[in-house]
Formats: structure tokens, C-alpha cells, sequence
């Protein structure tokens, strides 16, 4: 079936953006395949049904693939040269077609290229190639993809040809954009004649690596050497503003793009750019100064204040104490966009602070935090206002002030605040406790001492003078109690200690031996002898006795008390475990009662209620904490969490 010329190119024109959003397609999902630039890894069998003559090569100019069509035409087989330098394989084209390739690999669409066949060993047909930059599902270039039609279709193919060099000319001229190839392994540096202009040299200059960077300013200097050394290194690319002097003495400020080029894992080269941005810079100053100038206390002020375009985000202008707060100079924030200095608390603020600006002209002040080039950590200030010059540039005029030393004094009063209203609610359930406990002792020896004095019968008498003994002997008790409590609360302000917890557990053993032996008890420790622990020893010393003696004494009448302490770690903590085998306790019904004053749990002579209690305090003071595990009827065990600082 016969195919007109016009049906044909619309055919090939649909296969391309076929293939082009292919090229996406897998660049953006199959991406993991993709080892690299220079190594495309995925599969390109798509490339054998284009019918188009079509070959792809890498950033670093090596043939990836080829279709049929393109084998055919210039007699190579894709076996022979896949992998192979594009460049080599054409010697005769080499000078004019590599820099054309540059250009497409810079972004350039279209380049048109003339294959004369009389020039070259592999067609003996004239054809025009079309470059354009093969991308990635993320825009990246990573290659060029070459597509070659016969030259005989039409003679404007010569004149688009000539066109395309006086657009590219013109385009490196008007830009003032020059290009430049360092070879880092023989260290040589060569560029475009624009670079010339732009550093005011004559056409005989002998570039260097070294010279070239002497011509920026000392700042600019320090910069270009790091971004040079990390290319190589670190394979890192750079886009930057920087300040150059040319020949002359005139300072510019220039473009600056680098790209390092590797073989294996070794740089090689670093191709670039360098652009003469000097009128658009001080175009941009002027609008700056004419905004900074209508507020004339901008350096003055003992804040620091940033203006910022609110069309592009980009800082225009920042004063001495801005810098001065975040330790970076001017450069580091102008022409960057203000979303690469903050963090996520502030990115979450965003779209509010826009909303109060549209509504108000200005946001409320918001705090944060800001970690500035020496790694400090500032409690920050931050607030903002909409300018506008008289030729109607908008910009956002921020004032940031560092609050650290004030947000500190706030957190200090907090605590200062929180621990006096802790220690008057403490005194207020002091002296309820005292005025309670003390007015029911006293109502009862006024009760006895009244029936005492109506009373005539011997026996009797005798029967109320016990009862006034048994009086007094519960309230030397409470008062016992009470003087316990005031000497937790006194002993707070008291330094801890390292101190080691078997040799503190080894007096508490001696004190209770008669109580062990007579019950029975059996002790088992499996603290290990280094540990220590950070405690005051009388605190130490009452909770061990506490917490061991409740364990025998509430032990369950048909079981010997066993007793087990251990110890285990955690980065805030030493924790110390008592667990015992005796009667428990009911925590979903006494939970919340189990550290409260004169709470007792089961029927026991000696119960008081003021063990746990004051080893709560106990504990609290020295910043730690109690938890509790406990079962009625088989056991309880209590850890002690003592902090470690």
C-alpha cells in the first residue's frame, strides 16, 4: 500500500510524541531502574517500532539505542557500536556537531544539524538531524535524541539550518551567555569567546582553572573554590549569583552554572555557562533601594528585617542585624526563595499568614524556633507588613527578633509560678491535715477527761484512764506521722547522690533480721553490685525499709514472704522492682487512693496509712516516680523509677 510523503510525516510526527511521553513515562515510574545518567538501564525495545530514522544518545555523548531505520540508513549495526562515543563514530562532524549537542544538552529544542554524505564513510545521502534534549519524568536532561530526514524534501530545511545558527549566535550573544569545559584530569579550561567579553579579555587569553577563578571578588573567590571542589568530589552541580571584576576593574555580577561530568565513579569534566546578569541585578537593587529608601531606619533599627518580593518569594534586601542574627551574610538569602530558610512549623503557617495578609495587610506576630549558621538554637519573633513602592513593586517587610533570653525568663516564671502554686496547695492540705487530725485528739481527751471527772466507780475510772493511755499513745502516733512528712518536704532542696543500692539494701537487711527470722521471710536480690543510683541516702534508706516491711507484713497468712529485687535501665532511669507473693491489692478499687494519707488496704494492727505516702513524697522530690502492678491474693510489685539526673 502506497504512503504519501504528507500521511507519512504525520505518522512519524505522532510516533515521536509517542515516544517523547514514553520517555517520561518510564522516566518518572521506572526510575529506580535507571542507574544513571550516563547508563540508561531500562528497556528501550519501543525504539525498533519507530519507522522513523532515530538514535538516542547519553549526556556524555554515548550511543544508548538506534532504530532499524537509522542502522539501515548509515550501515552499523547497533551490536557493534552501543556504548561507543556518537562523536567518534562521526570524526569528520566532530567540532560542529558537538557543540550543537551541548546546546540541545543546555535545553535548546530543535537544533537543526546538515549530514553531508561526502564528508563522511557511513550514507551517501545528504539529511538534516534534528536535535532536541531527551528529559526524564522529572524534567532532568539526559540525553539527545538525534532524528534524521532526507535533506531532498525541501530546500527550506537549508534555510530553517541557517536560521538555527544565527538563533543560537544571537541567543549567546544578546544573553550574554557564555559556555566553558574544564577537563579535570589534565587540567585545562576552555570557553566560548562570550566568556571573553564578559571578563573583558582580548581573544588571545589563555584561560586556567586558576586564573579564571582569580578574576571574582575575594567573597565570590571562596565561593566558586568550595562549589568547584564539591562538583569533583561529590558530583554536586551549582547555579549561583556571584561578583566577578573584570579586566578593566568593573565589578559585575554574573551566573555561574556548573555541571560535573564522571566516568565510572571519577570526574571527569565539568561543563557550564557563565551569564552577565549585571543589568538585572542593579535594575533589581534600584526597586530594592527604592523600597528600603521609604523606610530609612532599616539598618538602623535593633532588629533584623528582610524585604521580600511577594511575587516571586525571593529576598530583595536584608539589614546588618539579620545577618547578624542568622550569621550569614547578605548573599546567602538574596535572590533565594524565603521557603528554603524555613522550617515545617512555619511551611504549616503559610497559607494562614497569606490569608491575614490579603485580609489585613499584615500577619500577626508568630514565634518559633531557628537554628543560625553556629548551630545556636534562637526562640524567634517574627512579624510582617506589606510595602509597595511608588511604581507599584509589593513586597513584604519582616521584622525578626530574638526572644531567647526572654522566652527563658518566661519558662523560669512558669516553673517559679507552677512550683509555689504546688508547694500553697502542699501547706493548704497541711494544715487541713494538722487542724483535722489534731482537733479529733483533742475532742476525744476532752470527752474522757469530762467522763473521767463525773465518774466515782473505781472500776470505771480505771476503765477511762486506759482509754486516755490509748489516746495518747495514737496521738504521739499522728504526730510521729506528721513530723515524717515536714522532714520529706524540709530535706527537698537537698543534693542527690550517687549511691550504691546493694550497700544501702544490706543496712535495711540488718535492721529487719528479727522481723525475716520470725516470719520466715526470704530475701532474693538480683541487683547486680555495680549499680548505682541517685538518691538522698535517708530517703534511699526509708523506701527500701518501707516498701520490704509492707511486704511482710501484709504476706499472705498460708505463704513464707519471698521477696525479689531486680533492676533495669533505660536512658532517663534506674529502675529498682520489690516483688513480694502477698495478699495484693485491689488497684480497680483502690488505685487512686494507694499514695493518699491515712489510706490503708487491709485490716492490719499495725496499718497507718503513712508508709506510702511519705514514699511517694519521697520519690517526687527526688524527681522519680512509683508505678504498681497488683494482683489480690498473689502478689504486688512496685517499681521505683530514680532519675538518673
Amino acid at each position: 500500500m502506497a504512503i504519501s510523503t504528507t500521511h507519512f510525516r504525520k505518522i512519524t510526527t505522532i510516533c515521536i510524541r509517542k515516544m517523547e511521553y514514553s520517555y517520561k513515562f518510564v522516566g518518572k515510574f521506572c526510575l529506580p531502574m535507571f542507574k544513571s545518567q550516563n547508563n540508561s538501564s531500562f528497556s528501550l525495545d519501543w525504539i525498533n517500532q519507530i519507522p522513523s530514522s532515530i538514535v538516542i544518545i547519553d549526556t556524555n555523548f554515548n550511543l544508548i539505542s538506534a532504530s532499524p531505520r537509522w542502522q539501515a540508513n548509515y550501515r552499523l549495526d547497533l551490536n557493534d557500536i552501543e556504548g561507543k562515543n556518537f562523536i567518534d563514530l562521526f570524526p569528520e562532524l566532530s567540532q560542529d556537531l558537538q557543540a550543537r549537542l551541548k546546546y540541545s544538552l543546555d535545553g535548546l529544542r530543535d537544533i537543526k544539524f546538515k549530514y553531508n554524505a561526502k564528508n563522511c564513510q557511513y550514507s551517501s545521502k545528504d539529511s538534516i538531524w534534528h536535535l532536541n534534549p531527551w528529559k526524564d519524568g522529572y524534567g532532568n536532561i539526559i540525553g539527545v535524541i538525534i532524528k534524521v530526514e532526507p535533506i531532498s524534501k525541501t530546500q527550506e530545511l537549508e534555510i530553517e539550518l541557517h536560521k538555527t545558527k544565527l538563533i543560537l549566535n544571537q541567543k549567546s550573544s544578546v544573553a550574554k551567555i557564555g559556555s566553558w569545559d574544564y577537563d579535570v584530569q589534565n587540567e585545562t579550561l576552555n570557553w566560548t569567546p562570550i566568556v571573553n567579553k564578559i571578563y573583558g579579555l582580548s581573544s588571545d587569553f589563555k584561560p586556567t582553572l586558576e586564573n579564571s577563578i582569580n578574576f571574582y571578588v575575594e567573597e565570590s573567590q571562596e565561593i566558586i573554590k568550595k562549589l568547584v571542589s564539591e562538583a569533583i568530589n561529590s558530583g554536586k552541580p551549582w547555579n549561583e549569583k556571584l561578583q566577578l571584576k573584570k579586566s578593566d576593574g568593573e565589578v559585575i555580577w554574573v551566573n555561574t552554572i556548573g555541571r560535573p561530568k564522571f566516568k565510572g565513579s571519577k570526574c571527569t569534566r565539568i561543563i557550564g555557562t557563565i551569564q552577565n546578569i549585571n543589568e538585572s541585578r542593579l535594575k533589581k537593587e534600584n526597586n530594592v533601594n527604592e523600597i528600603s529608601s521609604e523606610y530609612p531606619l532599616f539598618e538602623k533599627v535593633p532588629l533584623g528585617m528582610a524585604i521580600i518580593d511577594m511575587t516571586t518569594g525571593k529576598f530583595l534586601d536584608v539589614n546588618q542585624n539579620f545577618s547578624k542574627l542568622t550569621c550569614y551574610n547578605k548573599e546567602h538569602f538574596l535572590g533565594h526563595n524565603y521557603k528554603k530558610f524555613i522550617n515545617g512549623q512555619i511551611k504549616n503557617k503559610i497559607a494562614d499568614l497569606k490569608a491575614q495578609l490579603t485580609e489585613h495587610g499584615s500577619f500577626k506576630p508568630i514565634k518559633c524556633t531557628y537554628t543560625n549558621q553556629k548551630n545556636h538554637n534562637l526562640n524567634i519573633k517574627i512579624t510582617g507588613t506589606l510595602i509597595e513602592n511608588k511604581d507599584g513593586v509589593k513586597g513584604l517587610l519582616c521584622t525578626v527578633e530574638n526572644i531567647t533570653t526572654q522566652a527563658k525568663l518566661e519558662r523560669n516564671l512558669k516553673d517559679t509560678i507552677s512550683s509555689s502554686r504546688e508547694k500553697n496547695e502542699q501547706l493548704l492540705n497541711f494544715a487541713h491535715m494538722v487542724s483535722h487530725n489534731l482537733k479529733t485528739h483533742a475532742t476525744n481527751f476532752s470527752l474522757l477527761l469530762n467522763f473521767l471527772n463525773d465518774e466515782t466507780g473505781k472500776v470505771q475510772r480505771n476503765k477511762f484512764m486506759s482509754m486516755l493511755f490509748s489516746a495518747s499513745d495514737n496521738l504521739s502516733e499522728t504526730i510521729k506521722g506528721l513530723r515524717e512528712i515536714v522532714a520529706v518536704k524540709s530535706s527537698i532542696n537537698e543534693e542527690k547522690k550517687p549511691l550504691s543500692l546493694n550497700e544501702s539494701l544490706f543496712v535495711v537487711e540488718q535492721n529487719i533480721a528479727g522481723l525475716l527470722k520470725e516470719t520466715n521471710g526470704k530475701i532474693i536480690n538480683e541487683i547486680p553490685d555495680t549499680t548505682v543510683v541517685k538518691a538522698l541516702p535517708a530517703y534511699l534508706n526509708s523506701i527500701l525499709t518501707n516498701c520490704i516491711t509492707n511486704s511482710i507484713k501484709y504476706r499472705s497468712e498460708d505463704k513464707k514472704p519471698i521477696i525479689i529485687l531486680s533492676v533495669e535501665e533505660d536512658k532517663n532511669y534506674t529502675i529498682l522492682s520489690i516483688e513480694d507473693n502477698g495478699l495484693g491489692i485491689d488497684l480497680d478499687r483502690f488505685g487512686k487512693q494507694l499514695f493518699g494519707l491515712y489510706k490503708t488496704f487491709h485490716r492490719h494492727k499495725d496499718s497507718r496509712g503513712i508508709g506510702l505516702y511519705i514514699t511517694k513524697n519521697q520519690m517526687d522530690a527526688m524527681k522519680g516516680k512509683i508505678t504498681v502492678e497488683s494482683t489480690p491474693n498473689q502478689g504486688t510489685t512496685f517499681r521505683f523509677h530514680f532519675n538518673k539526673k
